[in-house]
């Protein structure tokens, strides 16, 4: 299943725990036709694929590879919502510590979510404010 498939799965919850950021995504997601979302989804699905190609061949979160791949992660993010530092690594630990989001990482590989957390902090910490 893509994200683009189960986006509206958490959408009440994310409404009720980041109101603002759930407008401003609605807002940035409306001005798209339903192909350019379509898209949108099927990228973030390509660099989480990506992601975990490098990881399972060995690439540990700091390689100029992976930081590349967390950067075009970071602009996927922006589409939706531009985060701070903190936010984006409290995304990162958010795919790591809740269940649904790390079962969907770990269907694509064991290990993802967790790789992701400390890719993400690396990248935040060294790219963002």
């Amino acid at each position: 299943m893509s994200q683009f498939d189960s986006a509206n799965q958490y959408a009440a919850e994310a409404q009720q725990r980041w109101p603002e950021q759930v407008a401003e995504s609605n807002r940035r997601l409306a001005r798209l036709s339903a192909d350019e979302q379509r898209e949108l989804f099927v990228r973030g699905d390509q660099i989480a694929q990506a992601l975990a190609v490098a990881m399972t061949s060995g690439a540990t979160a700091e390689a100029d590879a992976v930081q590349e791949l967390i950067g075009q992660h970071f602009d996927w993010v922006c589409q939706f919502w531009t985060p701070s530092r903190d936010a984006y690594v409290g995304l990162g630990e958010m795919y790591a510590a809740d269940e649904r989001f790390k079962a969907r990482y770990e269907q694509i590989a064991t290990g993802l979510a967790e790789f992701l957390k400390d890719a993400m902090r690396l990248y935040a910490n060294a790219h963002l404010v």
